[in-house]
Parts: C-alpha cells; sequence; structure tokens
C-alpha cells in the first residue's frame, strides 16, 4: 500500500494541482496533514509551489 507521500507524488505527476484536488486525488481527508506534508516536501526539494497560480507540482 502506497504511503501519504507516495500518493501525493503520483497524483502531481499527471499535472499540477491544488490543495484540495491533491488530497481529493491522494485520497487524503485531512487538509493540515497535507498541507504540512506538501511544505516538508517542498523544503526537501521534491515538490514546488507556484504562487502565482497556486498550484503544486513536483521540482
Amino acid at each position: 500500500m502506497l504511503n501519504d507521500r507516495e500518493k501525493i507524488l503520483t497524483a502531481l505527476r499527471e499535472k499540477p494541482l491544488k490543495i484540495y484536488e491533491v488530497m481529493k486525488r491522494a485520497n487524503l481527508p485531512n487538509e493540515e496533514a497535507c498541507q504540512s506534508l506538501l511544505m516538508k516536501m517542498r523544503s526537501e526539494g521534491v515538490v514546488k509551489f507556484d504562487i502565482h497560480k497556486g498550484r503544486w507540482l513536483i521540482g
């Protein structure tokens, strides 16, 4: 079974997504947990956030 990080990366491989789209595709119920995981992954350089469009993408 995939963990949350792998689910997020799988969802973002298709196209850049907003936070709610990431949550829906990765099947994550908690917005705060999803956001904190995305922020942690951003600090590691795995994903990026486009501030102008409000979308997450693979870094």
